[in-house]
């Protein structure tokens, strides 16, 4: 509530009327508008459009974690001043109704990398992958697992995992066999991310592969690879 104060022979407002707020200094008299605090939107849309910046802010924030995501990303040549505004840019527009898709990125557009399937099952991993010959070890599988519908509630939640498969040049006949270009990753699931698969309802998967590329000053990285897997 706005009020008149007095200071030596002159009047002044003090304090607030509506959006406006008035008070003294010296014996000059100011005034500053204040903005009108707006409610959120609780439409389907706003919702999902908050929730979608929360997932993607999660999925930059365990990007950049890894020494190596970080750098690809920060060389990249896209709009951006570091490598969490491009992560959060060019992932935004991927996700839907407040969760990540198979369409999220990893990393920025790379080497072709292909996955046929990807089975979560009697606790283990068991997936196959071809890099044509483009990049070569020693390899990081970039795991990234994204937990969606929690099972004990629901409201929006979500939980991110990460894990990575180390393939070095002396272990490639323990993941290739001779004369082939095909890679076979054959291990169990970690137990901090078996956990989760039993308290979610479905799974997002983001697989991409950094290594040494065959050719000089090409790229030593993949596209990303997603599988959306329902746990129940």
């Amino acid at each position: 509530m706005g009020r008149l104060k007095r200071k030596g022979t002159k009047n002044f407002l003090s304090g607030k009327a509506g959006n406006v707020e008035f008070f003294v200094i010296g014996e000059e008299q100011y005034f500053r508008s204040h903005a009108k605090r707006h409610k959120k939107s609780r439409s389907k849309a706003a919702v999902g459009g908050r929730n979608n910046f929360k997932s993607v802010v999660k999925l930059a924030q365990t990007v950049i974690s890894n020494p190596v995501l970080k750098e690809i990303w920060n060389r990249a040549s896209l709009e951006g001043r570091n490598s969490y505004q491009k992560i959060i840019k060019y992932n935004m527009p991927l996700a839907y109704d407040g969760n990540l898709t198979i369409k999220n990125l990893l990393l920025p557009k790379g080497r072709d990398l292909y996955i046929e399937d990807f089975p979560l099952e009697d606790g283990k991993l068991n997936f196959s992958f071809d890099l044509y010959g483009k990049i070569k070890p020693p390899l990081d599988v970039h795991l990234l697992y994204y937990f969606y519908n929690y099972k004990f509630y629901d409201k929006f939640y979500f939980e991110i995992e990460v894990d990575k498969v180390k393939i070095s040049p002396d272990e490639i006949t323990k993941y290739r066999k001779n004369g082939e270009s095909r890679y076979t990753i054959k291990m169990k699931i970690r137990e901090y991310i078996k956990g989760k698969l039993e308290d979610f309802k479905d799974v997002v998967v983001l697989i991409a592969i950094t290594g040494a590329p065959t050719i000089a000053n090409r790229k030593g990285w993949t596209n990303t690879v997603g599988f959306d897997i329902p746990l129940i």
